[in-house]
């Protein structure tokens, strides 16, 4: 049985996420597993609004920082750190394909139904992913 050799975080920055991280930098060291991080930026609906393209650029920027950040902390290399800018299930999975993950790792957000325990994103990702999904669930503090 071959063991996972790269895994795919998918993390939205927040500070809630900070035990699927914890959590997913374990498991990379128990696999031995390289290990990759992604954030996707969604885009904003321009609706003709001037300046769009202005916080669109700055948003990208800000993201590019946080997880370079990330990647320092979890001694990720640069080039295993991406952030993409689309619409969230399509860019993971895009993402995933291209880089021939074989784990994507994704917090879920507690709720009481379905959709707000996996959350659209999540949910999709479940289920179109041609590898593996591990979702890790906040925790409530």
């Amino acid at each position: 049985m071959a063991f996972y050799q790269h895994i795919l975080l998918a993390t939205d920055l927040s500070e809630e996420n900070n035990d699927t991280i914890q959590k997913t930098k374990q498991l990379a060291g128990l696999f031995k597993a390289k290990l990759s991080v992604l954030h996707v930026v969604e885009p904003i609906p321009n609706y003709g609004y001037v300046g769009i393209t202005d916080l669109e650029d700055q948003l990208l920027e800000e993201a590019k920082q946080r997880l370079a950040a990330l990647g320092e902390k979890l001694n990720i290399p640069t080039d295993n750190q991406w952030v993409a800018v689309g619409p969230a299930k399509r860019e993971i999975l895009s993402t995933a394909k291209d880089l021939k993950i074989d784990l994507i790792i994704i917090g879920s957000h507690s709720g009481h139904y379905l959709s707000d325990i996996l959350g659209s994103t999540t949910n999709g990702v479940l289920h179109h992913s041609t590898c593996d999904v591990l979702t890790i669930r906040h925790s409530k503090d």
